[in-house]
């Protein structure tokens, strides 16, 4: 799913396969190392287990950390994509065309991830089975939100407003997290800063 979700080249099987490599790789390497040194028994034991290890966790490390940008791309990107989608339907476009034409001239995370439902629609699913595809790879709140709307294409006429207030409730999400990041990060300042101001004065308080 992880590797479906953000588009990798790679299907499971060869992940899979590439993960087992580099394990082998760091394995003999780690034996390497530690016959060349010398190493004690238990450093040994370490640098033959822990080695492969590693290196298979640092795979699949970098397969969630690109599943998880992903995600986060796609939250950013819905705001703006969701007006567009308002936009072209309030314009007479059918849902259909409205995602056709954002993901053939857009080049974003949303853009492919709706090549990809376009692609489902033509081998043979409805564009609700499809949006719901790919409400369920993605695993992004606001998408699952967006796509609820979406679906109810033919039971309302009134799509575009829906989308539109939709479109504003995931854009004021973004700003709240936005603001929660800058208080973490102005947080984390504060941090060096309130050390570095005590140390001086628990040291000045020492001396007699």
């Amino acid at each position: 799913i992880r590797l479906e979700r953000y588009h990798s080249e790679l299907d499971p099987t060869a992940a899979r396969v590439r993960q087992l490599g580099w394990a082998g790789a760091a394995s003999v390497t780690g034996a390497a190392a530690a016959t060349v040194s010398g190493a004690p028994t238990g450093v040994a034991i370490l640098l033959v287990v822990g080695a492969p290890l590693l290196a298979f966790l640092l795979v699949e490390q970098q397969v969630a950390t690109r599943s998880q940008a992903w995600q986060r791309r796609l939250f950013l990107e819905l705001p703006i994509v969701s007006e567009q989608i308002g936009m072209l339907l309030s314009a007479g476009f059918s849902l259909g065309g409205a995602l056709d034409r954002i993901s053939s001239r857009g080049n974003g995370a949303c853009a492919r991830d709706l090549d990809r439902v376009g692609r489902r629609v033509r081998q043979g699913l409805s564009e609700s089975e499809a949006l719901r595809e790919w409400a369920e790879l993605a695993q992004v709140p606001a998408v699952s939100r967006l796509v609820g709307v979406l679906t109810l294409n033919r039971e309302t006429g009134d799509l575009g407003r829906l989308i539109a207030e939709e479109s504003r409730s995931i854009r004021r999400e973004a700003h709240r997290e936005l603001l929660a990041q800058l208080d973490r990060r102005a947080q984390q300042v504060w941090v060096p800063v309130t050390l570095a101001t005590l140390l001086p004065g628990t040291l000045l308080l020492s001396v007699p």
